[in-house]
This record gives structure tokens, sequence and C-alpha cells, in this order.
């Protein structure tokens, strides 16, 4: 047998968590699988590898459909880490890849949570988004994914470092959550893992692939291990940030007294009525008037997180890429609204919280009840930009691309000039006649570009 080979790695920092992670070398690539070699894998709760459950096969890692039915594991246990893996089904098959799996239970997944492998296009898991291929199995589905057709291999990749998930496939980032926020452990509450105790909770454990009595391919899988993630503090109160997220570039925009940061829309001061600071919050009264407020600052690239919350049947927005000489307030909206009694969120997915209104909607989606405060981000890093919700991706989208256009032909903004593709512009809080309150409103540049005013 060939042993494991290590190949060095190259890159310095994680492509797609570069927003939450400082510039940090990764360890060296660790094959798991050469194409003959499986030394690095054992059966789950056993000693040896189940030769009567999986076998060999032309360079590939291949179950027996009608073997011995046992889950393989990695003798090494894993915390952070990137996984990287080719895989193809038969149809109809199922399996999938678990990690920080803990054998001192019955089952992997009882511990592990998974990412889904299956022929989607006969499989019944398929008919669900929550269990389809790529998917955060029975918890988050998988965003703007494309499949090989079966019998063709697709590739995977899994980034876990700390509590940030990432699933990708083909290249593109499809599932991506902070597993212990408010999102997640609301969805694991609600589903079949709710009375498993371990489930997700394992700070370290094995990668498992799944036999699941069908026939599936697995090669060119590797590992790496991941720096430990840096856990930034927050500040010691509400809307203030450390001294560790300033020298990591975050910015605060509003410090609970005063709003310096943002000035009315076309004008060159904050509004006189509409807009009053109470309660730690920049709040907007209901049929206050005032107008909509804009950072007096312009962004292009940029990670922006903030809290906010609604009274019932309110309705509000965080747009990003305004640009005042379009004449009206229009650039992409994150929509922030009441969604069981505003009748714009009635209309349907495309109008209800988090979506890119009138655009795209969110999905996996998990709110606070009206009158708590949410999270709420909106990720732009060179072409690719992403709507967060408690801890959860519901939303990603390419600027420029022909989906987005197609979706905006379909939109009030079929006739807006360039719109869905990137500006520098401002952030912008809508003034749509209803009270809301936000706060912690802090945001980070993320692009090489110079700053404008």
């Amino acid at each position: 047998m060939i042993s494991k080979r290590r190949i060095k790695n190259t890159f310095a920092a994680l492509m797609g968590i570069a927003f939450i992670l400082p510039p940090v070398q990764a360890g060296e690539w660790e094959v798991l699988f050469d194409g003959q070699d499986i030394a690095s894998f054992r059966g789950y709760q056993m000693d040896a590898f189940p030769k009567d459950g999986w076998t060999i096969e032309d360079g590939t890692l291949r179950t027996i459909a009608d073997g011995q039915v046992v889950d393989i594991i990695t003798k090494k246990k894993y915390r952070n880490f990137e996984l990287i893996f080719d895989w193809k089904v038969t149809p109809g098959a199922n399996s999938g890849v678990m990690y920080r799996v803990d054998e001192s239970k019955n089952s992997p997944w009882h511990t592990g949570p998974e990412y889904q492998i299956l022929d989607d296009s006969t499989h019944n898991d398929g008919k669900n988004p929550l269990t389809s291929a790529g998917s955060l199995y029975a918890l988050i589905s998988a965003q703007n994914k494309t499949l090989k057709p079966v019998g063709d291999y697709n590739q995977s990749r899994i980034v876990l470092a700390g509590d940030s998930l990432q699933h990708w496939l083909n290249g593109d980032k499809v599932v991506a959550c902070d597993i212990e926020s408010y999102g997640v452990n609301t969805l694991v509450k609600s589903s079949k893992f709710s009375s498993h105790q371990d489930f997700m909770k394992k700070q370290t454990g094995h990668i498992v692939f799944q036999h699941h009595h069908d026939e599936v391919w697995f090669k060119n899988i590797k590992v790496r291990e991941l720096p430990e993630q840096e856990i930034l503090p927050d500040g010691k109160r509400v809307n203030t940030i450390s001294k560790a997220q300033r020298e990591a570039g975050w910015r605060n925009l509003f410090n609970g007294k005063n709003t310096n940061q943002w000035r009315g829309f076309k004008k060159e001061t904050f509004p006189q009525k509409g807009w009053i600071i109470v309660n730690d919050c920049i709040k907007h009264i209901s049929k206050g008037g005032g107008g909509d407020i804009i950072t007096k600052q312009k962004y292009g690239q940029f990670d922006f997180q903030w809290e906010w919350k609604v009274a019932p049947a309110a309705n509000s927005g965080v747009k990003y890429f305004i640009m005042e000489e379009r004449g009206g307030a229009i650039g992409h909206e994150y929509q922030v609204i009441d969604d069981n009694k505003h009748p714009d969120a009635l209309r349907g997915p495309k109008w209800q919280t988090a979506a890119f209104y009138d655009v795209f909607p969110a999905n996996n989606r998990v709110l606070q009840p009206v009158g708590s405060f949410n999270e709420s981000r909106v990720r732009v890093k060179s072409q690719l930009a992403e709507h967060w919700l408690n801890g959860i991706m519901v939303l990603n989208y390419t600027l420029g691309s022909q989906q987005l256009q197609d979706a905006v032909s379909k939109s009030k903004f079929k006739r807006v000039d360039r719109f869905g593709y990137r500006h520098q512009g401002h952030i912008l809080l809508q003034d749509h006649s209803d009270e809301v309150h936000y706060r912690n409103l802090k945001i980070k540049r993320l692009g090489k570009g110079k700053k404008k005013k």
C-alpha cells in the first residue's frame, strides 16, 4: 500500500471565510484516500476497515450496496478543518458525510451534522430542499447549487472553523451558518435531532462517510486542519465595538448617543423629525416623517451587521449601493418587515424578511417574534453578495450574473440602469412610515480599494 501523502498548503487564507478569520496559515493537506490506501479509515465503532461493506474500485472508494452496512470514519479526530472530496451516485442513491462525530452513541448522526449526498432527481429526499444534495441535512437547504448528472462526479468541500460552517458544491458556497446561533439552535430544536442532546455539540470528532444501503463512489479525499478561529470580543455595552474589533477593521456606525455617521437622503444633515434616539436605538416613529437616512460614507465591498425589530405590521428595509445621483432612493434592499401582518409580506417570499426586495426570496429563515431583536448581515465581496439572518446565510447571489439580470427583468427595477451590479454607494435605513428600531450597526470594508466619501 502507498502511505499517506501530504501536500503543502499554498494558501494563506481560506477563500470564503476571510471575512471571519484574519490571514493565517492553514495546515498541510493530508490525503485520506489516494485511490489505494485505506489506512486513514476504520468502521464506526470498529477497529478494522469493513471490507465487506466497502471496496476499492478503479481508484475510488465504493460502497457495496448489498454488503455490510457500516459507516467508515477517520481514525483521526478533527475540530477545525477543510475537507474536499469527489462523489457520484447511482440512480436513487443516498449517502452523506458527517463531521465532529463521537462514537459514544449508537449512530454517527446522533452527534454529527451531515453534508447530504443524494440523487436529487429520483430519491424521495430530493423532493425536500432540506434533505437534498449539499444541504445541512434536515436543517438548512443548499442554495443556488449546480449538480452534475447522475453518474458524473461532483466536487464538494466542507469548511468548519470554530462555529463557522460552510458547505460547497461544484465551486459554489451553498450553505453557511454559525452553528451556535439562535437560528441554527432553533432549527435543531424543531428537528429529528432535538432528542439527541449531543447533536452538533462536540468540539472535535471523526469525519464519517455513510453507507446507506446504496452504491456510492468517493475519490480525491483530503483534509487540512485550520487554525483556531479568533473570536473577537464584542463591546462591553450595546452600540460599542471592542479594541480587537477596531483593530480588525470594524467601524461603529451608531454609538447610541448621536447620529454623526448618518444624514438624510439627499440632505446635508440628519432629519429633524421622524427619527429619534431612544433605548439605545435609532428609532423611526410611526408616521413621523423625516425620510430615509444614509451613511455619510460610501461602501462597495463590505460586511455590514446590525440588529433590528419592528412593531406589529411594520415595514422598513436596509438598502445598499445607494447613489443619490440616481434620483430616487434605489438600491439593493434587504427587506425588514413583519411577515405575518404587513400587506407587502403577504404578497410572497420576495417581499418578506431578508429577501432581496422584489428580486430574490430568502430561504432557511428563522425569525424572532415581532417586538424582539433580530441579527442581520449583508456581505459583499468581489461579485458575491450574501444576506444573513440570525446566524444563517439565507440568500446569496452573484452581482452582474445572468441569473440576477433575469430576475431583475421581472422586477420593478427592470428599467434602472446598471441595477444588479456592484456600486460604490451609501447604506440606507428606510422610512416606510412605520415604527422600527435599529442598533449595533457596524461595518467592515472588505475590498482593497480606497474609501470614497
